[in-house]
């Protein structure tokens, strides 16, 4: 006969299988986004024509894992230059170049989406 003890266990297993399960879909979608991303902004990153260029840099990080996972998309040598022309900046011959935005409309055109996905995931649609 069954107690309710077993009960709990048996709703505590079925709970954790469908954390494990909703978990590592969430993960798949962060990468799948990330990825996506990562290929908008160097198909996008302005090209000097020289060697070299700033988009070929450009890598995604991943820091951490389950709930707490964070992907970081960076140039590894010239992130220091990216700010400058996504927002534009004034030359040192005062000439001012303006922005010419990369990064931000990836995130703005492939977050929604993402977030969209990650809700249908933890409903179980």
């Amino acid at each position: 006969m069954a107690t309710l003890n077993d009960f709990v266990d048996e709703i505590n297993h079925e709970i954790s299988e469908y954390a494990e399960s909703v978990k590592k879909e969430l993960e798949q979608k962060l990468d799948e986004t990330a990825t996506l991303i990562l290929e908008y902004v160097i198909s996008n990153t302005p090209r000097s024509g020289r060697k070299g260029a700033m988009a070929d840099e450009f890598i995604k990080t991943d820091i951490g894992e389950g709930h707490t996972k964070t992907i970081v998309i960076h140039a590894k040598e010239k992130g220091r230059l990216v700010h400058l022309i996504e927002f534009g900046f004034q030359h040192k011959s005062g000439k001012y170049v303006a922005a010419r935005l990369f990064m931000r409309p990836a995130f703005d055109y492939f977050t929604p989406k993402m977030l969209d996905d990650i809700r249908r995931i933890i409903r179980g649609n």
